[in-house]
C-alpha cells in the first residue's frame, strides 16, 4: 500500500460526490423530475462506495449488498415520482448519476483493477469532472441535437463505422503490384484527412459562414478548396458584383489547402516537412499577396461557401480508391520511368486530389524516394490543381473573377516554383 493512500482514496470520492452533488443542487429547480439527491447525498453514496470497497476482505459480499441497496433507494424513489408526475415528462438522469457517484467512490478505493494508485484517482477525477459536465450541459446538448440534420448524423455514424470498426481490421502490410499499398495506412489517412473536413464542416454548421465570409471560407477549405471554389463561382455567375469577394475568399480557401498538405506530410513522413516548408510557405505568401491584390470588402454581399457532410460513407470510399490508384500509379512510374515518370503522375493526379498526390509521394519519400523529388512532385500538384481550379472559377464565374482568380494563382504557382528551384540549386 502506498503512503496516506485511503486518505488520498476517500478524500478523491468525497469531492467528485461534492461535485456532482454541487451539479445536482444547482439544478435542482430546472428539473421536472425527482428531487431524490442533493449536494449532500452524493457525497454520501461516493463515500458508502467507497467504504465498501475497503471493507471487502471482512466480506466479499458487502460491495454487492451495498450496491443492490443503492439500486433499490433510486428504483423507489423513480416509481415514486414517476406516480406523481407524468411518466413521459420524467427523465433518469438524476438516478443514474447516483449510481455512477457509487461507482466512482467504489473504484477509488479499489485495488487490483487500474493501478498504481495515481492513476485510478486520475481516473476517477476525470470522470467525475465529465459526468458534472454531462449534466450541467443539458440545454447545449439539446441545443446541438437540434442543429444536427437527420442525415448528417447518419453519414457521420457511417464513416465512424469505417473508422472505429474496419480501420483496425485492416492488416498493417505492403500488398499489390509494387508493394505500393498499406491498407491500414492508406485507411488511416482517410480517417485523418475527413476528420480535418469534419472540423471545417462542423464550425460551418454551428458558427455559419455568414459570421465572417474570410472565415467561413477558411472553414470550407478544410473540407475543401476545389469546392468553395465551385461555390463562389457559381454565386459570382449569378452576381458579378461579388467577384473581389469571391476571389479572396477563394485565396484563403486555397491557403488553408497548402496548411492541409503540410500536415499530412507531417503526419506521412515528418522528416520531409522541413523540407517542403520552403516552398508551402512561399506559395501561402503568394496566396496573401494575392488576397491583398484581389479582396474588397465592400462587396460582401451574401456570398456563403456551400459545403457538404465530408463523412459520406460514398465520399470516403472515393478517396480510399482515389490514394490506392495514384499510389500504385506514382510506384509504378518510378519504376519504369523514374522521376520524371513520378512528376507526370504528381501533374496528373493535382488535376482531381492534391491530398491523394501528397500522401502517395510522402510515402514514397518515407521509404526512401530523394526529398528533393518528392518535394518537387508535391509543388507539381499542387500548380496543376491550382490551375484547374483557376480554370473553374474563370470558365463558371465569368471574366472579373477569373482575372482576379489568375492573379492570386500565378502568384501561387510563382513563388513555389521559385523555392523548388532555388531549394534544387543550393
Amino acid at each position: 500500500m502506498e503512503p496516506y493512500e485511503n486518505h488520498l482514496s476517500l478524500a478523491t470520492a468525497l469531492a467528485v460526490g461534492l461535485l456532482i452533488g454541487l451539479e445536482r443542487e444547482q439544478t435542482r429547480g430546472d428539473r421536472s423530475g425527482s428531487s431524490f439527491a442533493g449536494v449532500r447525498t452524493y457525497p454520501i453514496f461516493a463515500l458508502i462506495g467507497a467504504l465498501a470497497t475497503m471493507l471487502e476482505p471482512s466480506s466479499m459480499w458487502l460491495p454487492l449488498i451495498a450496491l443492490l441497496g443503492v439500486f433499490a433507494l433510486v428504483a423507489i424513489s423513480y416509481a415514486a415520482d414517476v406516480r406523481g408526475t407524468k411518466a413521459l415528462d420524467h427523465g433518469a438522469t438524476t438516478e443514474a448519476s447516483v449510481i455512477a457517484t457509487y461507482l466512482l467512490g467504489a473504484l477509488a478505493t479499489s485495488r487490483g483493477v487500474i493501478e498504481p494508485m495515481a492513476d485510478r484517482l486520475v481516473i476517477v477525477a476525470g470522470l467525475g469532472v465529465a459526468i458534472t459536465f454531462l449534466l450541467s450541459s443539458k440545454q447545449w446538448f439539446h441545443t446541438i441535437a437540434a442543429r444536427v440534420s437527420h442525415d448528417d448524423f447518419y453519414a457521420t455514424v457511417k464513416f465512424l463505422i469505417v473508422a472505429v470498426i474496419v480501420l483496425p481490421l485492416l492488416p498493417d502490410r505492403d500488398i499489390g503490384p509494387f508493394g505500393a499499398i498499406n491498407p491500414r495506412t492508406l485507411g488511416l489517412l482517410v480517417v485523418t484527412i475527413s476528420g480535418l473536413s469534419f472540423i471545417g464542416y462542423v464550425a460551418i454548421r454551428f458558427l455559419g459562414a455568414r459570421r465572417g465570409l474570410l472565415a467561413g471560407a477558411a472553414l470550407g477549405g478544410l473540407v475543401s478548396s476545389t469546392a468553395v471554389t465551385l461555390s463562389f463561382a457559381n454565386r459570382t455567375k449569378e452576381s458579378p458584383a461579388l467577384a473581389p469577394t469571391a476571389a479572396g475568399a477563394i485565396a484563403i480557401a486555397w491557403i488553408v489547402m497548402l496548411a492541409r498538405v503540410a500536415v499530412l506530410v507531417a503526419v506521412v513522413s515528418a522528416p520531409l516537412l522541413p523540407r517542403i516548408a520552403v516552398p508551402l510557405g512561399a506559395m501561402t505568401a503568394g496566396a496573401l499577396l494575392g488576397l491583398l491584390l484581389v479582396f474588397r470588402r465592400d462587396s460582401v454581399g451574401d456570398a456563403r461557401a456551400e459545403v457538404k457532410n465530408p463523412f459520406e460513407l460514398g465520399s470516403a470510399i472515393k478517396v480510399t480508391l482515389v490514394f490506392a490508384i495514384v499510389l500504385l500509379a506514382s510506384k509504378g512510374a518510378i519504376e519504369y520511368f523514374g522521376d520524371r515518370g513520378l512528376y507526370l503522375a504528381s501533374a496528373l493526379g493535382g488535376t482531381t486530389d492534391v491530398d491523394a498526390v501528397t500522401v502517395s509521394t510522402a510515402k514514397l519519400a518515407h521509404d526512401g524516394l530523394d526529398a528533393q523529388i518528392a518535394v518537387t512532385s508535391i509543388v507539381i500538384a499542387i500548380a496543376v490543381n491550382t490551375l484547374v481550379k483557376t480554370g473553374l472559377a474563370a470558365g463558371i464565374g465569368g471574366a472579373q473573377l477569373g482575372r482576379r482568380t489568375a492573379i492570386v494563382g500565378l502568384l501561387v504557382i510563382g513563388c513555389g516554383a521559385a523555392a523548388v528551384v532555388a531549394s534544387a540549386v543550393a
